[in-house]
């Protein structure tokens, strides 16, 4: 199997994963089971954080730059609102698990 499409699968789990975790926290919090909303959340931030150290990875092993032209420029833009995205919610559920 071709390593790209190795790599394709490895983060349609890992981000299939992360939204069971978050899923599974908020039935609890529905629940009413609060530990096991704060694990749901809890690890959900953990895989959240791994992520964004893999795009990180994945920006400095790109063969180009932003710079490059219309490709370098298309990567960049729209991993960068992919990592945005991420990002954000991350700092989002750190704030509100200390609201608990």
């Amino acid at each position: 199997m071709d390593i790209r499409k190795e790599k394709i699968y490895f983060y349609l789990f890992y981000i299939v994963g992360e939204w069971a975790f978050i899923t599974c926290g908020h039935h609890a919090l529905i629940a009413g089971n609060r530990k096991a909303a704060i694990d749901g959340v809890i690890l959900t931030i953990i895989l959240a954080v791994i992520f964004t150290a893999l795009q990180y990875f994945e920006y400095s092993e790109a063969g180009f730059t932003i710079s490059d032209g219309v490709y370098g420029s298309a990567f960049y833009a729209s991993t960068g609102l992919h990592g945005l995205i991420t990002i954000v919610p991350i700092k989002f559920k750190n704030k509100n698990m200390f609201i608990f």
